[in-house]
Formats: C-alpha cells, sequence, structure tokens
C-alpha cells in the first residue's frame, strides 16, 4: 500500500510550496499524491435553483484549477495526481476525508508567507478539530523557497 500524501488546494501563494513539497516526497518515496478541493456550499442564496447554479460554477472552476495543478505535478515531478473534489465546509470535509481514506498518510499544509497568521486552514484544524486527526501534518514555511524544499525532501 502506497503512502499518500494530501494537499488542500485553496488560493492562496504559499500553495505552491505545499505541492512542491507533497509531490517531491511522494516521487521520493514511491507514494502518491491526493489533492481536495472543497468548494464552499452557496448559503447567501435565497433559490435553491441559484444555489445549484453557484454550486456548480464553483465546482467547474475547482476542477479546472485541480486539471492546472495536477498536469503541472506530471510535468515536473512525473507522477499523477488523485483530484477529490468536495462540497461543504473545508475543516469537516479534511476530517471527513482523513477517516475514509486510510491510505492517506500526511497532511501537507503550507503556512502563511508573513509568519504572522498561520493560514485559514492550520488555524482552523489546530484550534477545533487536532483530536480528529489521525495522521501527521507537516507544515511547510510558505516563505521557503523551491531550492530549501528540495534540500530536506
Amino acid at each position: 500500500m502506497k503512502k499518500k500524501f494530501l494537499v488542500v488546494i485553496d488560493s492562496s501563494k504559499e500553495l505552491k510550496n505545499a505541492i512542491h513539497f507533497a509531490a517531491k516526497r511522494a516521487k521520493n518515496t514511491n507514494g502518491s499524491l491526493a489533492m481536495l478541493y472543497v468548494v464552499d456550499h452557496a448559503i447567501n442564496a435565497q433559490w435553491s435553483k441559484v444555489e445549484h447554479l453557484i454550486e456548480q460554477e464553483e465546482t467547474s472552476e475547482a476542477k479546472k484549477i485541480c486539471r492546472g495543478w495536477a498536469q503541472l505535478i506530471k510535468d515536473k515531478f512525473e507522477i499523477e495526481t488523485e483530484i477529490i473534489l468536495k462540497l461543504g465546509n473545508k475543516k469537516d470535509e479534511i476530517i471527513r476525508l482523513l477517516k475514509e481514506d486510510k491510505n492517506i498518510r500526511f497532511l501537507v499544509l503550507a503556512t502563511s508567507e508573513d509568519g504572522e497568521n498561520p493560514g485559514p486552514i492550520i488555524k482552523s484544524l489546530l484550534s477545533s478539530k487536532m483530536r480528529d486527526l489521525s495522521i501527521p501534518i507537516v507544515l511547510v514555511p510558505g516563505s521557503m523557497e523551491e531550492k530549501d524544499i528540495n534540500l530536506i525532501v
């Protein structure tokens, strides 16, 4: 059974560091890489058809973003990436996926570049759901450069 590294996809600048670390580590350890993108429920929509349309558009955009990252990973690291899309609360969906997929051995996240705030995903996981995690969390500094990441993986 291959070790699977999970990266949560968002729009942060530091995401590239988490992906680089996880992809390089997966390749070096003969593991695999999964990307999770969680689409938030369209809670502000007043009608269900509008809500459904908003969620469809966001899901379509999420697929496009994930395919772009998957292609970059394939080109750069020569590994395939599993794309996982979920609809709901990001923190809850991360915990649910970790409980469901026992092949995931590491959750790889990148910290904020500014150093003041660790980032929204890290902050939410550390605040209330830490006890529900059954795997290590790897925190890659957002300020790290690729050459420095390569030295440690």
